[in-house]
């Protein structure tokens, strides 16, 4: 397929679609691919230090599960509503 025909595909897809949340994806990954930089040399050393550090914890099964920290998180934002 040529690049011609394969613009051609996206933009016929692009105006059949009405779904506003598939558009928005759209665009959110048009963004991210057209920047084309690496995150990780974005961020300070400290950062990368602490995302190595959570991943060997995972690996170590030293993780906190996912709907735990919600529930946690709900608990203590209750507990700030109800102290103001």
């Amino acid at each position: 397929m040529t690049t011609i025909e394969l613009k051609n595909d996206l933009l016929r897809m692009i105006s059949e679609t009405d779904d506003p949340a598939k558009l928005a994806l759209l665009l959110e990954w048009f963004g991210i691919i057209r920047e084309e930089k690496d995150w990780w040399q974005e961020i300070s050393e400290k950062e990368r230090q602490l995302i190595l550090e959570g991943r060997k914890q995972l690996a170590d099964g030293k993780g906190i599960p996912h709907e735990q920290v919600r529930s946690k998180v709900k608990q203590l934002l209750q507990d700030l509503r109800s102290a103001q």
